[in-house]
C-alpha cells in the first residue's frame, strides 16, 4: 500500500509541473504516463545551452519514482540518443537510486531535472554506468535528429512538438521562452555527477587543502627523531626568543642542566670540565649558537632527558644452590638403596 504523503507530495508536484503552475520552467516538460500511475513520469529536455554540443537538442526520457518517494530518489533514463548517456539505461549519478546516501527529501522532480540539465552539458566520464563518450560532431548530429524523436507513450508527438505546445504555456504566464535557455543555479547542498567521481574530487581538494608549512613541520620532526639517535638519544634543544645579550642568569640557568646531564653520559669529561672556571663561560658564549637553531622546544621536567647510570649485577639467588643440593641428595639416596638392598628378603618374587 502507497503511503499517503507519497501520494499527497506526487499530487503537488504534477500540478507544480503543469499547466497551472504559476511558475512553468522553459528547459523542460514533466508529467505522469496517466493518472493511474503516478510513479513512471516521461520528460523532454531541452539540451545545455553553447558552447555545449547539446545546445538545440530536444531529448526524451523516464522518470521511475519508488513507493517510498521521497524518502528515496528517482531513477533516469535516456530514451533520445544524445552521445553523453546510453540509451534506455539507468544512469548511475549521485541523486539516482544507486546512491541513496546523497539524496535529500526536500529536493524533487524539479530540482531533479534541473540539475540534471547542468551535468548533461559537463565533461563526461567514459566506462561509468549509463555514461559513454562520443566526438562533439557525432553528439552535434544527434542534437539535430532529436527534436524529430517520437514518443508512442506521449501520443505519437515529436519532441518539438511537445516543448512547442510547453512553450506555449510558459509565454501565458509570462516566461521568457528562447533555445538558449541558460542553466538554472543548483539548490545549496546540491552536487550532480558521477558518485565515483565525486569522491576523486574531494579527495583531490583534501590533499591541495595541504599546506606547506605543515610538510615542513613534519620534516622537521623526524630529522629531530634523526638527530636524537644518532646523539644516544640526547634530542636538540632550541631555546625560542632567548639570547645570551637579552637574558644571562636565565640562559645559564637552562643550559647548566643540558650540559650536566651530556657530560654525565660522556663519563670524567664531566669531572674535567666541571673543574674550570672557563667551562661556564663556555657554554654562555655558545648559547646563540643554539638558539638558531630550527628546533624550538623549551626544556620542561618532563622533556628532560634521564641517563641510565650502569648497576653492579645481582648475587645469584639461593634457590638455585638449594635445588642442586636437593638433586644431588636424591641420587645418593636412589644409589645407596640399591647397594643395600636384599633381594632375598621373603615376600618379593622376581
Amino acid at each position: 500500500m502507497v503511503p499517503s504523503t507519497t501520494v499527497r507530495r506526487l499530487l503537488r508536484e504534477v500540478r507544480e509541473l503543469s499547466a497551472a503552475s504559476s511558475n512553468p520552467n522553459p528547459s523542460f516538460h514533466a508529467h505522469p504516463v496517466s493518472d493511474e500511475d503516478l510513479f513512471e513520469w516521461h520528460f523532454t529536455l531541452l539540451g545545455p545551452p553553447s558552447p555545449s554540443p547539446y545546445a538545440g537538442g530536444l531529448y526524451h526520457g523516464r522518470i521511475s519514482l519508488p513507493l517510498t518517494y521521497p524518502l528515496k530518489p528517482p531513477n533516469f533514463r535516456f530514451l533520445t540518443p544524445s552521445g553523453r548517456f546510453e540509451v534506455n539505461r539507468e544512469i548511475c549519478l549521485s541523486i539516482s537510486g544507486f546512491h541513496e546516501e546523497s539524496w535529500m527529501p526536500a529536493w524533487g522532480i524539479r530540482t531533479a531535472l534541473v540539475a540534471l540539465r547542468t551535468f548533461m552539458g559537463e565533461q563526461g566520464t567514459a566506462g561509468q554506468v549509463g555514461g559513454m563518450e562520443a566526438s562533439e560532431n557525432f553528439r552535434n548530429v544527434l542534437a539535430k535528429s532529436s527534436r524529430q524523436w517520437r514518443c508512442d507513450g506521449c501520443g505519437g508527438k515529436t519532441n518539438e512538438e511537445i516543448m512547442r505546445d510547453w512553450w506555449d504555456i510558459c509565454r501565458e504566464k509570462g516566461i521568457n521562452v528562447g533555445e538558449e535557455v541558460g542553466l538554472e543555479e543548483l539548490p545549496e547542498g546540491l552536487r550532480l555527477g558521477f558518485k565515483d567521481q565525486i569522491g576523486k574530487d574531494e579527495k583531490k581538494k583534501s590533499t591541495e587543502r595541504t599546506t606547506p608549512s605543515e610538510l615542513t613541520g613534519h620534516s622537521e620532526s623526524v630529522g629531530n627523531r634523526d638527530i636524537s639517535a644518532r646523539n644516544g638519544g640526547t634530542a636538540p634543544v632550541a631555546f625560542k626568543g632567548t639570547s645570551s645579550t637579552s637574558d644571562p642568569a636565565r640562559t645559564n640557568a637552562l643550559s647548566e642542566p643540558l650540559a650536566e646531564a651530556s657530560n654525565a653520559a660522556s663519563g670524567g669529561a664531566s669531572r674535567s670540565s666541571s673543574s674550570t672556571p672557563s667551562s661556564d663561560t663556555q657554554r654562555t658564549s655558545n648559547q646563540p649558537a643554539v638558539a638558531s637553531s630550527p628546533v624550538a622546544r623549551p626544556i620542561t621536567a618532563q622533556s628532560t632527558t634521564t641517563i641510565p647510570t650502569s648497576q653492579p649485577p645481582r648475587p645469584a639467588t639461593p634457590m638455585l644452590d638449594k635445588a642442586i643440593s636437593g638433586l644431588v641428595l636424591a641420587l645418593l639416596f636412589m644409589v645407596l638403596k640399591k647397594v643395600l638392598y636384599n633381594p632375598n628378603v621373603i615376600g618379593y618374587d622376581y
